[in-house]
């Protein structure tokens, strides 16, 4: 028992020095002043309100550092998701609550604002805190990213967000949902996991402008068509219902819209030609064009294939011959030297006979040269 107490304890101590490990001890001129692991806070007290969805989004770990310059703090919580689909959801959570910034080409999703930053490297959210941000963005905060690239989770953001209409898009007001609780926070259309979670779906919300109409468009994409056309005769009923469930009070009326796996959802404050000119901007799948990029470097083409498919066949024939060939000559050896030892052994040969000739069957007539008498 205590060994087994001490090998716990030791595994601990590794999850510690290993959580500690992910920031950087420095970056640039940046020294880190690392919280010792009892200082470090719970996901309740950063987060706050958001804590529930974060953990429903994938939240593993949290770790938070200070990094000092000639006087300058930078404060920098790293949120460690279980993958970049999680990462990516707590981005936008936290943006859209942060209207003040703006988009940065520094990571794929980033966002600065005057005194704050958002960076998504893999499956981590750096939310780094400290005076003139935007300023710091180039040098320091690309050399904080590079830092984790290595320790980060290299597989794909999600693409739902490709869905989205470019015109009118507000800036910062996207939402990656992932599951019922950020669902009833965000779009409260019913109560429960009324998108369909459940199937496999994924969704994104975005709020949108154009004059002085106003509108949230919520873009749900499922696995299959199927599942889809199952989920918007339901979605289609909360719409069209006079009192449904859960109704959103700042946008009361609702139109959805099905197109092959994709259902979009626009939530308006006053009936108008807007939502549904919305939806019928919502992207499906992918533009194709005529002038479509070359080829990627490395990538064969056709005939590459069809020469090689032809040489690959040659060289199963030629290894089929020199195989058989050599088998041959092993054989006729093996009968030079050890006549009836190990191939063309009689005496190992067990024949069935129908009886229709009272001729008897020598064995050794499938080998030998000398016959039995004729009949």
């Amino acid at each position: 028992m205590r060994k087994l107490l001490i090998f716990c304890c030791f595994l601990a101590t590794c999850g510690v020095v290993s959580a500690q490990s992910l920031l950087p001890a420095s970056f640039g001129q940046w020294t880190g002043v690392p919280l010792a692991a009892s200082a470090q806070p719970s996901l309740d007290q950063v987060a706050g309100a958001n804590a529930a969805i974060l953990k429903e989004y994938g939240f593993q770990s949290l770790q938070q550092s200070d990094y000092l310059r000639k006087g300058d703090t930078l404060h920098v919580t790293l949120y460690t998701m279980a993958d970049p689909t999680a990462a990516y959801g707590a981005f936008t959570l936290f943006r859209s609550n942060a209207p003040d910034m703006r988009g940065s080409t520094l990571e794929r999703y980033a966002a600065l604002g005057p005194d704050r930053a958002l960076l998504v490297v893999g499956n981590f959210l750096l939310d780094v805190t400290g005076k003139h941000i935007p300023h710091r963005a180039d040098d320091d905060l690309s050399g904080l990213a590079a830092a984790l690239k290595s320790k980060a989770d290299p597989r794909a953001f999600p693409t739902i967000g490709d869905h989205l209409p470019a015109e009118g898009l507000q800036e910062g007001s996207e939402r990656y949902i992932l599951g019922p609780l950020a669902l009833q926070q965000f779009a409260p259309l019913a109560t429960g996991d009324w998108l369909g979670f459940g199937d496999g779906a994924e969704a994104i919300e975005a709020k949108y402008r154009k004059g002085a109409q106003e509108a949230t468009l919520l873009v749900i994409e499922y696995p299959t068509q199927q599942i889809a056309a199952r989920h918007f005769r339901q979605i289609s009923a909360l719409a069209t219902s006079d009192t449904p469930a859960d109704p959103n009070a700042d946008h009361p009326v609702i139109t959805a819209q099905r197109k092959a796996g994709l259902v979009s959802v626009a939530f308006v404050p006053r009936r108008g030609p807007y939502a549904s000119a919305l939806l019928d901007q919502v992207i499906l799948g992918h533009d194709v064009v005529w002038n479509e990029p070359a080829p990627i470097p490395g990538e064969k083409t056709w005939p590459v294939y069809i020469v090689g498919a032809f040489a690959g066949t040659g060289l199963i024939v030629v290894y089929a011959i020199i195989s058989g060939l050599g088998f041959a000559v092993f054989r006729v050896v093996m009968k030079f030297f050890f006549p009836g030892k190990v191939f063309d052994r009689p005496q190992s040969i067990e024949i069935l006979q129908l009886g229709l000739t009272n001729h008897p069957v020598d064995t050794r007539d499938f080998y030998f040269a000398e016959r039995g008498p004729k009949r």
